[in-house]
């Protein structure tokens, strides 16, 4: 005689779950996980059932949704052991959709947002966690310096100093560490240079020599040595 189980049906709903889920089917993971979530949202296995809902979003690429459900796991199960790694994939589903830097950057801003917020809500989670978080924002930033970057250069192509300039200091007020800011830097004063507001030219290459000489391209000092060679002495 088969024993009665002594799971209760969001036990039951969970333990399929969890055998979809290692078995790599995100769709019938998602539809049992959410079954969990709906039906028994005060059950012990609802927020692990809810993390896992939202990785499974995340395996078939579905990352604005899956996104939606690891804020959940915060919003609802805040002390649960899943919320920081929760917040952290928050981030990480953003990242997964911030696009090429050419184009609309929400996403970029939206994913820092996330790891920071991580990183202050958690200040003692897992160290990979969050060097992981650091390295991402580092290089998030880096791409939204690009797009201001590419912003200026196209201005540049088009004989359109005045809106190169605003781009290339939008480089320097709010990505100063980034590596395209060397070359923002040296810009701005050959730009000022060419439109004849030399004390502004000088200024900025000053700015050069203090901030980027050390990280300067051998091409970027060159050109820094024969924009300053052409400078009337101040």
């Amino acid at each position: 005689m088969t024993k009665p189980s002594t799971q209760g049906p969001a036990d039951q709903l969970f333990a399929q779950g969890k055998a979809a889920y290692e078995k790599q089917d995100w769709t019938e993971a998602i539809r049992l996980f959410e079954q969990v979530r709906i039906e028994a949202p005060a059950s012990p296995v609802a927020a692990e059932a809810t993390y896992l809902e939202a990785m499974s979003r995340y395996n078939q690429d579905m990352f604005a949704g899956a996104a939606v459900d690891f804020r959940a796991v915060r919003r609802n199960y805040p002390s649960s052991p899943f919320a920081s790694r929760a917040q952290y994939m928050i981030g990480e589903s953003y990242y997964q959709i911030s696009p090429r830097p050419e184009l609309d950057q929400s996403y970029t801003v939206l994913a820092i947002g996330e790891y920071q917020t991580f990183l202050r809500d958690y200040p003692n989670t897992i160290p990979s966690l969050a060097d992981s978080a650091q390295k991402r924002i580092a290089e998030l930033r880096n791409k939204i310096a690009q797009k201001y970057f590419l912003s200026a250069k196209l201005y540049d192509k088009l004989d359109d100093p005045k809106s190169s300039l605003v781009y290339y200091q939008r480089v320097l007020d709010n990505f100063y560490d980034s590596p395209v800011a060397p070359e923002s830097q040296l810009r701005i004063a050959e730009i000022n240079f060419d439109r004849h507001k030399l004390d502004d030219a000088r200024k900025a290459l000053d700015a050069f020599d203090a901030k980027y000489l050390h990280d300067a391209t051998n091409s970027q000092r060159d050109r820094a040595l024969k924009l300053r060679s052409k400078l009337p002495s101040p």
